[in-house]
């Protein structure tokens, strides 16, 4: 049988260690005393309509291939889609730099992005977008409520022509999963 000794040594301090220079120290219970309370009864009751929950996450109910971008397309510029229904790019795609923009309307919680039936990593940027006044999507100021989610995803150094494909699951009820597509062409 194996026995095994350990030895404590325990001291008591009648003072505590004194302050480094030029500060003043107090006892723990002084410093929960002079903590000024966070929120009192009163206060609760007059800010509870702000604290009031807000509703759920809106589910997906829309996306698209919002934008196009490459080295070929015009010198280095975007070749956009303000609105779903586009299946094929106009513009000369190609070159070294080659990226994609997706616009989904509402919250998914599973992007899956695939080029020439390969997956790709994970958008690289993520922009929130929310609803103007007049009813148009654009990106956030603050104060706003995010509405929609751009995602930007990386295709350097890939050939074109090939499909861009994206999908994404609703974060809550109805479940619902979304795609989208884009032919990109030379």
């Amino acid at each position: 049988m194996l026995t095994f000794a350990f030895a404590f040594n325990v001291s008591a301090q009648d003072e505590p260690p004194p302050a480094p220079a030029g500060q003043d120290t107090v006892t723990p219970v002084e410093a929960l005393i002079a903590i000024p309370p966070l929120e009192t009864a009163a206060d609760f009751e007059a800010r509870k309509e702000e604290l009031a929950p807000r509703q759920p996450a809106p589910p997906l109910t829309d996306m698209w291939v919002l934008g196009v971008y490459s080295t070929n397309c015009g010198g280095g510029s975007w070749e956009v889609f303000p609105s779903p229904g586009t299946f094929a790019t106009s513009c000369g795609h190609g070159g070294p730099t080659f990226r994609v923009a997706v616009i989904e309307v509402g919250y998914g919680s599973n992007p899956i992005a695939r080029y020439q039936s390969g997956q790709l990593g994970s958008a690289y940027d993520v922009e929130l977008w929310c609803e103007q006044f007049g009813g148009g999507l654009a990106p956030c100021s603050p104060g706003q409520t995010v509405v929609a989610f751009v995602r930007y995803y990386n295709l350097d150094g890939r050939s074109v022509p090939g499909q861009f494909q994206y999908q994404n699951t609703s974060t809550n009820s109805p479940w619902n999963t979304m795609s989208t597509s884009i032919n990109i062409l030379p």
